[in-house]
């Protein structure tokens, strides 16, 4: 393979590779309980548990001793029971009981990764535990998680057959509502759209920030449901994606009064979506939403948004499988509004290359 090749696969948005030294949400809070959760991130399988106290564990769900995956086994104390022949495992990773003998080998471990429980969601280090920095974690208040005023409620998590980079630059392009969400997240037809708006883009040391204003925005009917505004009625919108590679994007809605673009926000809603990689072909999408109005969110405003979020994955799965069959040179073509993801693949890539370096 010459070189040109070798750099064309690398940012692939089909085949590209996941950076390990980072946090990934690897479950919502209210999913981790005293029974042992399977999940598998970045290529490898987890079993994830709390501990007597309420504290969350993930370690390597393979048993060291005959490899069966220890979420098959049951929690005894603070310790994993290996459901084949009974060995246990500690929270640190450490075999702590062996029922056919005393003496325990200390080679008999499992990995335990370093966990971060924060607001609703739970982050895991999948790299080297000493890089675990929780410092890397996003400022959970810009999400609007916490932030006086706002209400945030976890939504869903959406597994998507798909590389993690097809969804990072799904989210980062939002003219495709116009066409691949028609009349569900926004104008109505004789108003300003998200497909025809003009955009700005910013990109600072880990972040790239795209826009779109569009002054004038008469919400129909779903959209005015989904961000309560009144149909019909003009107001000033900007649909802004905060990507933070490699591992969050935020998509905001903020609507002002028309004119008001110095104003405070008529209705100002969050969407904070962690993007985890399972495998190659695999992609969690954790959602959070938080929205300047004080009431909770609907099971109706929830059922809308998980089948608006279906349309995604069904596009991502649809253009995996496209790659799958052609390979990683098949032809695309990019315009200017391509220009966020493209951004997207390069620093993803760099973040890969940079690992190999110091590796």
């Amino acid at each position: 393979m010459d070189s040109s090749r070798r750099s064309n696969v690398l940012v692939c948005p089909a085949y590209q590779e996941f950076p390990r030294n980072h946090w990934y949400v690897v479950a919502f809070s209210h999913e981790v309980k005293r029974e042992l959760l399977a999940r598998r991130v970045l290529g490898e399988m987890l079993v994830l548990y709390r501990t007597e106290n309420g504290e969350p564990v993930a370690v390597a769900d393979r048993c060291p001793h005959r490899g069966m995956p220890l979420s098959k086994g049951k929690l005894v104390g603070d310790a994993v029971q290996c459901g084949y022949h009974g060995f246990q495992f500690g929270k640190s990773g450490a075999c702590v009981g062996i029922p056919s003998q005393d003496a325990i080998p200390s080679k008999m471990a499992v990995h335990a990764y370093p966990l971060v429980e924060k607001w609703q969601w739970i982050w895991a280090w999948m790299g080297d535990p000493a890089k675990a920095d929780p410092a890397l974690i996003p400022d959970h208040h810009a999400l609007g998680l916490g932030r006086e005023g706002y209400t945030a409620s976890t939504v869903f998590c959406m597994e998507i057959k798909a590389n993690y980079q097809l969804l990072h630059e799904n989210l980062l392009d939002t003219s495709h509502i116009t066409y691949l969400h028609p009349q569900q997240l926004d104008a109505s037809a004789d108003a300003a759209n998200a497909g025809e708006a003009t955009f700005q883009a910013e990109y600072e040391d880990g972040l790239i920030r795209i826009w779109r204003a569009m002054p004038g925005t008469r919400p129909n009917p779903a959209m005015a449901r989904l961000y309560r505004l009144p149909q019909g009625e003009p107001v000033d919108r900007v649909l802004m994606t905060e990507t933070y590679p490699p591992n969050l994007s935020v998509v905001s809605n903020i609507f002002r009064e028309p004119g008001r673009s110095d104003g405070p926000p008529k209705v100002h809603v969050i969407a904070s979506m962690p993007v985890t990689p399972a495998s190659p072909r695999l992609t969690y999408q954790f959602l959070a939403v938080a929205t300047s109005y004080p009431e909770s969110r609907t099971p109706q405003q929830n059922e809308h948004v998980w089948n608006v979020f279906a349309q995604d994955r069904d596009a991502l799965e649809a253009i995996q499988l496209g790659f799958d069959e052609l390979g990683p040179d098949a032809p695309e073509f990019s315009v200017k509004a391509d220009q966020a993801a493209l951004r997207c693949r390069q620093m993803i890539t760099d973040l890969v290359q940079r690992e190999r370096i110091m590796a």
